[in-house]
């Protein structure tokens, strides 16, 4: 029985990728450097913000030098650019809606930093929707790593095997592979079908109601 689904965040729920991107074109247009495609973006994200810096550093061939003071830009020019073009994937406020008429318990893990999660949220979300909404958090590793989902299983006080993660990467499906979850990979993110099958997922769909259909069908089994 599936008691519980956390989602990740960016290119799941929302579809944030040309703000990520005009953040980091804007970082990098400030020093001089060449900018950087839409289509690179899509495979720069999911890893967290640290790894989109090295990536975008290495791409636009930035000096290694510069590692923190990118860092420090790209969070502050962040906050002026994250709901600009930020919009909510069609078919997502159905499903939270209806997920909780099911009485499914709704969380979040994103590797975005947790005070940037716990910013954007409210801006698209209803928070009452939600029990438990985690970002990456400062000292812990980042997804595909499971500490964080596993502390957030204990809080939740459900088996792992009760819970779908859902998200839209490879990092995603690994992050669930690692700590013993059920997997849904969405194909309306930033990765492709073929990433998806080769990273194990449970289960892909292609529109948001699709997910709410498999969890009735398991818990109507069970």
């Amino acid at each position: 029985m599936i008691k519980a689904v956390i989602f990740d965040l960016d290119g799941t729920l929302l579809d944030t990728i040309e703000d990520i991107a005009n953040t980091c074109n804007i970082v990098l247009e400030k020093r001089g450097y060449k900018t950087l495609s839409l289509k690179d973006y899509r495979y720069y994200v999911g890893k967290g913000v640290e790894n989109l810096i090295k990536k975008i550093m290495e791409a636009a061939q930035v000096e290694k030098y510069l590692f923190d003071e990118m860092m420090a830009d790209y969070y502050q020019v962040y906050k002026t650019e994250s709901t600009k073009k930020t919009k909510i994937y069609p078919g997502i406020e159905d499903l939270l809606i209806k997920l909780n008429k099911m009485n499914v318990s709704i969380n979040v893990l994103s590797n975005k930093p947790h005070h940037q999660v716990l910013d954007l949220m409210p801006s698209y979300f209803n928070s009452s929707l939600f029990e438990i909404i985690y970002g990456k958090h400062q000292g812990l590793p980042a997804k595909p790593d499971p500490t964080l989902i596993r502390k957030m299983i204990k809080k939740l006080q459900i088996k792992p095997t009760e819970i779908l993660y859902i998200g839209d990467t490879k990092t995603d499906m690994e992050t669930a592979l690692n700590a013993g979850v059920p997997s849904v990979g969405v194909l309306w993110g930033f990765r492709d079908e073929t990433e998806l099958v080769q990273a194990k997922a449970s289960y892909i769909v292609s529109k948001p109601e699709e997910i709410a259909k498999i969890i009735e069908d398991k818990n109507q089994i069970s």
